[in-house]
């Protein structure tokens, strides 16, 4: 079973190992943005983003914006299944 954690901004996120070399680990969370920060202008402001892992997350991550009503943990999983079958990674 895939673990879903909690961030420290209460943002649901599921980590993996994408390759196990250094910042092969991954990080993809739900984030909520409002005003001009939500871009996209999604009917909820949900984001999905994605980001390298070395000791904490790092780098400029890549947002997807939301327009479906799927809750967060049904997107996060799918979202990492979906990459790890397409890249051949083992599913967390």
């Amino acid at each position: 079973m895939i673990h879903i954690q909690t961030d420290t901004k209460g943002q649901p996120y599921i980590e993996w190992v994408q390759a196990e070399v250094p910042g092969g680990r991954k990080r993809a969370w739900i984030q909520r943005r409002d005003g001009d920060k939500d871009w996209a202008q999604t009917p909820d402001g949900r984001y999905l983003n994605v980001v390298r892992v070395d000791e904490t997350p790092s780098g400029s991550p890549t947002d997807f914006p939301i327009f479906s009503e799927l809750p967060d943990e049904q997107i996060l999983v799918a979202f990492v299944a979906a990459v790890c079958a397409i890249t051949g990674c083992r599913f967390p």
